[in-house]
C-alpha cells in the first residue's frame, strides 16, 4: 500500500506500476467530479484536473519498478500518459501533430475558448503564414474544426468589458490568430466575426491604433481578404431574420480601420469596394436616417444625445453607403429641414404663402432666363431652395410636369457657360472648365451657377457640365494638392512637377522667381506669390515651397472672388451634414450622372405610347439593334433622346422613358423631346431599316431638346 500511494503522488507515468496507474485514474475522477460540482464547464474541468494531475506526479524521484512488472507497466500505463500528460498547445506542436487526438482535442478547445492561451499560439517570431499553417493542419480534421468551432463562439461570447482590460501588445495575438482562421467565410463562422468585431470595437484607442498598424503591412490580397470578411458578416446578417446590430456597427467600425488604411496609409482599392449591397439594397435608409447624428443635430438643436453601439446608424459609416443611397438620405434631410420650418411659421402664427408652398416655382422670360432666374433665386431663403422646383415660362402655356424644369436647366447651364460669356476657362487638353480670375461679370452670375448645381441635385436633374474633380473637391472643402492641378491643367502641373524633380541646378536652369505670370486679353499679367516675390529667384532648397504656393494661387488665391461666389451659392443649396456624407468622386456623379449605362434595366421600365406597345415589332427591333449597338453607340442614343450621356445616380431603372409612334413606315429619321425622355419613331418595315435611320439620327443630330 506504501509503494502505491507513493506511485501516485510523485511517481513519473512512464515508471508507473498498474497499481500506481488505477490509483492515478481514481484521483484524476474525484479531481474531476469536485470541479463539476463546483460549476466548471467539463472541458475546463479536465483541463484543470490534468494541470494538477501533472504537478503532483513530477515532483517526486522514481521508485524502482517491481522486478517482472516493467514491460507490462509500461504497456498499460500507455493509455493513462497520453490522456493525462498536460502540453501547452504551440504552433510547433499542430505542425509536429506528434500528440494523441484525444489530448489534442481538449488542448484545441481550451486554447482557442480563452484569450489567455490564445495569446500563446501567436508569438512576434511567428510569421502569419505559419499561423495559417498550424490553422489549416487542425481544420482538416472535422473533429478538430468543429472543436474549434464551438471554443471560438465560447470565446466571443465573454463579456465586452475584457476589452478595457487588454492594453498590451501581446493581448492582441487572440485577433491575430482567429483573423487568419482559413474558415472565417464559412457562415457557421458568422457570429464569430461578430463577435470579434464587437470585442475589438471596445478597445483602447491605442490597442485599436496598433491594430490599424499591423494591418498597414499586409499586402493587397490580405487587406482584401479583411474587407471581404467583414463585409461577408454585414450582409448575412441584415439578410437574416435575427438581427445583431450591435454586432453590424462594430463591424463596420473594424471596416473604417481599413478604409482609413486604404484612404491615407496604402491605398490597396477603389473606394467603392466598401459599399455593402446590402446596406444600400436591404435597408430602410429613412429608418436608419432617423437615428443618424444629422438628424439628431437637427431635432436637438445642434445636441446629439448619447447612442449605445446598437442604435448607430449606417451613416455614421458613410463609406459602406453608395452615392444613390447618400442621395436619398440627403432628399430625407432636406424634406425634414423643409416640414420643421413650416410647422415652426405656423406654430408662431407667422406663416406666409412662401414657406406653406410645396414647391419652389420660378417665372422666368425664355430670353432673358439668366436674370430673371437670378433676381428671384438671390431672394429667397435655403429651406425655400430646397424645395421641388416648378418652372414657368411666362407667355407658354403648359405646366411643368418635369420636362420644362429639365430645359430651363439645359438653357440656363447652356448661356452660362457659353465661352462668349468668359466665365471659365477651357483647358486646351483635357476641355475642363475652369473659372476665369479676370472675368468682367459680377460675382451674383457665379452665384447663380453654385445656386443651379445645387437646384440640379434636389430635383435630379443631370446637369452637362465640363468641370474638372477639383471643383468637387474644393466644394468639399477638401485640401488641394499638385496632383489635382495635374488632372485640370497637366501641361502646368506637369510642369511643376518637372521642376521638383529635376537634379540638376534649379536656379541657373529655370530661372525662375516666386511670380506667375500670364496672358490676359493681349497683356502679360505678373503676380507676385510672396511678398518681393520677383526678387526671390527658385532654388533647389525652396522649390517645393515655390510650387505649393504656385498651385495655392491658381486654385485658390487667384479665383478668391469668383469661386467663393460659387461656392456661397452652393452651400446655400446644399449645406449641411449631410452633404458631408459624400465623397467629392459621389459629389460628380450626382449632379452630372453615372457613365454607367445599363439598356437592360431601361428596356425594362420603358414605357409606350401612340399605338406601340412592348410586343409591337418595331419595338423588338429597336431593342435588338439597341443591345447590339457598340457603347458609344449606346451614348449616343441616350443623349438623343435625353440630352445627356450619362445617367442618374440611381441607374437607367430610375428614368423615365417614352417610345412613341410617329406615323406609318416611311424615311423620316427618329425625333427626341430630349426634356421629356420622348423618343418618337415611324412604324419601320424592318429591323435593318430601323438600324440605319437610328443611327443616322444618333451620330447626325442631338435631338430636338427645346421643342
Amino acid at each position: 500500500m506504501e509503494s502505491e500511494s507513493t506511485a501516485s503522488e510523485g511517481t513519473p507515468l512512464g515508471q508507473m506500476t498498474p497499481s500506481d496507474a488505477a490509483a492515478l485514474k481514481e484521483k484524476f475522477q474525484q479531481m474531476y467530479a469536485e470541479l463539476i460540482s463546483k460549476g466548471m464547464s467539463p472541458n475546463d474541468a479536465v483541463a484543470e484536473a490534468l494541470t494538477n494531475l501533472h504537478r503532483t506526479t513530477a515532483t517526486s524521484p522514481p521508485p524502482a519498478p517491481v522486478q517482472g512488472e516493467e514491460n507490462e507497466a509500461a504497456s498499460q500505463n500507455m493509455e493513462v500518459e497520453e490522456t493525462v500528460k498536460p502540453v501547452a498547445l504551440t504552433l510547433e506542436l499542430v505542425r509536429t501533430n506528434s500528440l494523441p487526438l484525444a489530448e489534442m482535442r481538449k488542448l484545441v478547445y481550451n486554447a482557442f475558448s480563452d484569450s489567455e492561451l490564445m495569446n500563446t499560439l501567436c508569438f512576434p517570431n511567428h510569421s502569419r503564414q505559419e499561423i495559417q499553417h498550424g490553422l489549416a493542419i487542425l481544420t482538416t480534421d472535422a473533429v478538430l474544426s468543429n472543436i474549434m468551432t464551438n471554443a471560438l463562439h465560447s470565446w466571443v461570447n465573454q463579456t465586452w468589458t475584457n476589452s478595457k482590460k487588454w492594453t498590451q501588445p501581446s493581448d492582441l495575438h487572440q485577433f491575430w490568430v482567429v483573423l487568419e482562421h482559413p474558415l472565417l467565410f464559412d457562415p457557421e463562422y458568422r457570429q464569430v466575426v461578430g463577435g470579434m468585431a464587437k470585442l475589438m470595437y471596445y478597445l483602447s484607442d491605442s490597442m485599436q491604433a496598433k491594430i490599424q498598424d499591423r494591418w498597414a503591412t499586409y499586402d493587397s490580397d490580405s487587406l482584401h481578404r479583411l474587407v471581404d470578411v467583414f463585409h461577408q458578416y454585414i450582409t448575412l446578417s441584415l439578410m437574416g431574420s435575427e438581427l445583431k446590430m450591435d454586432m453590424i456597427f462594430a463591424t463596420c467600425e473594424m471596416l473604417g480601420i481599413l478604409h482609413c488604411i486604404n484612404e491615407c496609409i496604402k491605398p490597396f482599392c477603389n473606394y467603392t469596394y466598401f459599399y455593402n449591397d446590402a446596406v444600400n439594397s436591404e435597408l430602410n435608409l429613412l429608418t436608419d436616417y432617423a437615428k443618424s447624428a444629422i438628424f439628431m443635430v437637427r431635432k436637438h438643436q445642434n445636441v446629439v444625445l448619447h447612442r449605445e453601439l446598437s442604435e448607430l446608424s449606417f451613416c455614421d459609416f458613410p463609406f459602406v453607403l453608395d452615392a444613390a443611397s447618400k442621395s436619398l438620405i440627403l432628399h430625407f434631410d432636406a424634406e425634414y429641414q423643409q416640414r420643421t420650418t413650416v410647422n415652426d411659421s405656423i406654430r408662431n402664427s407667422i406663416a406666409s404663402l412662401e414657406n406653406l408652398m410645396p414647391y419652389l416655382v420660378l417665372r422666368v422670360r425664355r430670353e432673358f432666363v439668366i436674370p430673371d432666374a437670378l433676381q428671384q433665386l438671390v431672394q429667397v431663403s435655403s429651406e425655400q431652395l430646397k424645395k421641388p422646383l416648378k418652372v414657368k415660362f411666362i407667355g407658354e402655356e403648359g405646366v411643368d410636369e418635369g420636362g420644362v424644369k429639365k430645359e430651363f436647366f439645359q438653357i440656363i447651364i447652356r448661356e452660362l457657360l457659353d465661352p462668349s460669356y468668359a466665365m471659365f476657362l477651357a483647358d486646351e487638353e483635357t476641355q475642363t472648365l475652369w473659372f476665369n480670375s479676370d472675368s468682367l461679370e459680377s460675382t451674383m452670375e457665379f452665384e447663380l451657377i453654385g445656386i443651379l448645381l445645387g437646384l440640379a441635385i434636389y430635383n435630379g436633374v443631370i446637369l452637362e457640365l465640363h468641370f474638372p474633380p477639383l471643383v468637387y473637391k474644393k466644394l468639399m472643402e477638401k485640401p488641394i494638392t499638385l496632383k489635382d492641378l495635374e488632372k485640370t491643367q497637366p501641361a502646368l502641373g506637369k510642369g511643376l512637377k518637372q521642376l521638383l524633380e529635376f537634379e540638376g541646378d534649379v536656379e541657373s536652369v529655370f530661372q525662375r522667381a516666386f511670380e506667375v505670370s500670364y496672358e490676359v486679353y493681349g497683356e502679360i499679367k505678373t503676380v507676385e506669390l510672396v511678398p518681393n516675390g520677383k526678387s526671390i529667384n527658385v532654388t533647389n532648397a525652396n522649390r517645393k515651397e515655390y510650387v505649393n504656393r504656385y498651385v495655392q494661387y491658381v486654385t485658390t488665391d487667384s479665383v478668391e472672388q469668383q469661386y467663393g461666389a460659387f461656392h456661397r451659392g452652393f452651400h446655400l443649396v446644399c449645406g449641411g451634414d449631410a452633404l458631408s456624407l459624400f465623397r467629392y468622386e459621389e459629389l460628380e456623379l450626382l449632379i452630372c450622372g453615372s457613365p454607367e449605362l445599363d439598356f437592360e434595366a431601361l428596356e425594362q421600365v420603358t414605357q409606350y405610347d401612340d399605338g406601340f406597345t412592348e410586343s409591337n415589332p418595331v419595338i423588338t427591333y429597336f431593342w435588338r439593334v439597341v443591345h447590339s449597338f457598340s457603347m458609344e453607340e449606346k451614348r449616343q442614343l441616350l443623349k438623343f433622346c435625353t440630352g445627356s450621356d450619362r445617367v442618374p445616380i440611381r441607374g437607367l431603372s430610375q428614368m423615365m422613358f417614352v417610345i412613341s409612334r410617329n406615323g406609318p413606315d416611311s424615311n423620316k429619321l427618329p425625333t427626341a423631346h430630349t426634356c421629356f425622355n420622348h423618343l418618337l419613331l415611324p412604324e419601320y418595315s424592318s429591323e435593318e431599316k430601323l438600324r440605319e435611320r437610328l443611327l443616322i439620327a444618333i451620330s447626325q443630330s442631338e435631338g430636338f431638346g427645346l421643342l
